[in-house]
């Protein structure tokens, strides 16, 4: 089984919180695979050496389109973000591939993952709650196929150009 997180190596997009869990994981050898630059790197870097976290793999930064297919070709994208984020792209980039999102309990990321139908949530300072999503994840038995679903029906190109066509048919006639 394979997870991956793709974005900034930065202490608020809860890094520690990600690696501190492998860290209590590593007897389960989940791989995780780390995507993007930035001022953590080294930390993690140093974190896996130290902790010889064999089933963690730092492929830095890379194109968005190796990005989706490491993504489609995961079991879940994790966001342990430790601050309100705006809207990520990468929960929508993920849910356009069928592939769930195990994020942070905090702000939009919390409120766009529902647990059980496109991921599982965790508090995000915990790490052993982390681990937890991890493992309630994997006993989801349709949970590409729901998160799939969700982005037809709430996120797809189709459903945006109908909700902006609403919002100028609502100006016009204000």
């Amino acid at each position: 089984m394979s997870f991956i997180y793709v974005g900034r190596l930065d202490e608020l997009k809860g890094l520690k919180i990600l690696f501190e869990a492998w860290k209590i994981m590593e007897d389960n050898s989940q791989e995780l695979k780390v995507c993007g630059s930035g001022p953590l790197e080294s930390w993690c870097k140093n974190f896996i050496d130290k902790h010889h976290l064999s089933s963690v793999s730092m492929l830095g930064f890379i194109p968005n389109k190796v990005a989706k297919k490491l993504i489609a070709n995961s079991e879940a994208l994790i966001l342990p973000t430790q601050w309100y984020e705006g809207f990520p792209m990468t929960i929508l980039e993920a849910y356009s591939l069928g592939t769930p999102v195990i994020g942070s309990d905090l702000g939009n990321v919390g409120s766009l993952v529902t647990e059980e139908i496109t991921g599982a949530k965790f508090v995000s300072d915990s790490p052993e709650d982390l681990v937890q999503a991890v493992k309630r994840l994997q006993s989801y038995k349709y949970i590409r196929s729901s998160t799939y679903s969700v982005y037809k029906q709430l996120y797809s190109e189709k459903q945006n150009y109908k909700r902006l066509m609403e919002i100028y048919q609502n100006v016009l006639i204000s």
